[in-house]
């Protein structure tokens, strides 16, 4: 009998001593280059660079919508020849871009298309990192996983290629008022802490109009 008390206490020690542990061990550091696993993005065109304009209506019977409104939660502080706010992600030019701005390489930061009602959505093209040319590519940092989040509440996890071109998500839902972007980790950069998308198009089915 006392030898069961003693092993019933023993074992009621031994699990108190693992909550402790499992409460008090810290956390581990996230690397923020080490990506998360999610959906692969697929390039649809790769660019040639530089700062051609592209414009798009109807492709594969999908058509092109403009969001109403777009905003990031840092954006980079724009010099003399040029700026970095998120409506260039809209304006259909590969040679301007988005560049976060808070301290280090971006994780965390967002940027959120808001459009005039619900879609339909049929794909979306993202231009990932600073397609101005293949050099400033390399030199800012470049999204490799990102989340989207909709309206309806549901989240997705995008793992985008560091490639030049445009890259088509598969999308986790149908319908949608808006879309938050957020960067989650990013490519090494060579030379400027700040990471960049281009280009963000949205499609809408053709029998959502």
């Amino acid at each position: 009998m006392a030898f069961a008390m003693l092993l019933a206490l023993g074992l009621t020690v031994l699990t108190l001593a693992l909550i402790v542990y499992r409460v008090m061990r810290p956390e581990p550091e996230v690397d923020v280059y080490s990506g998360l696993t999610g959906t692969t993005a697929t390039v649809v065109r790769m660019a040639a660079g530089g700062s051609g304009e592209e414009t798009t209506v109807n492709v594969g019977g999908a058509i092109q919508v403009r969001p109403r409104a777009v905003s990031s939660s840092s954006n980079l502080q724009a010099s003399k020849t040029r700026d970095y706010r998120p409506s260039n992600l809209l304006d259909g030019d590969l040679g301007t871009a988005w560049c976060e701005g808070a301290p280090g390489p971006g994780p965390g930061e967002w940027v959120r298309l808001e459009f005039s009602r619900p879609l339909n959505l049929a794909r979306i093209e993202i231009a990932n990192g600073y397609q101005q040319d293949t050099e400033r590519f390399y030199a800012n940092g470049r999204v490799k996983t990102i989340e989207l989040e909709y309206s309806s509440g549901a989240t997705q996890l995008v793992d985008l290629r560091d490639a030049l071109g445009f890259q088509a998500i598969e999308l986790a839902v149908s319908e949608t008022e808006w879309i938050k972007f957020t960067i989650i980790s990013v490519y090494p950069r060579r030379t400027w802490d700040e990471t960049a998308l281009s280009e963000v198009r949205v499609y809408e089915t053709a029998d959502g109009l």
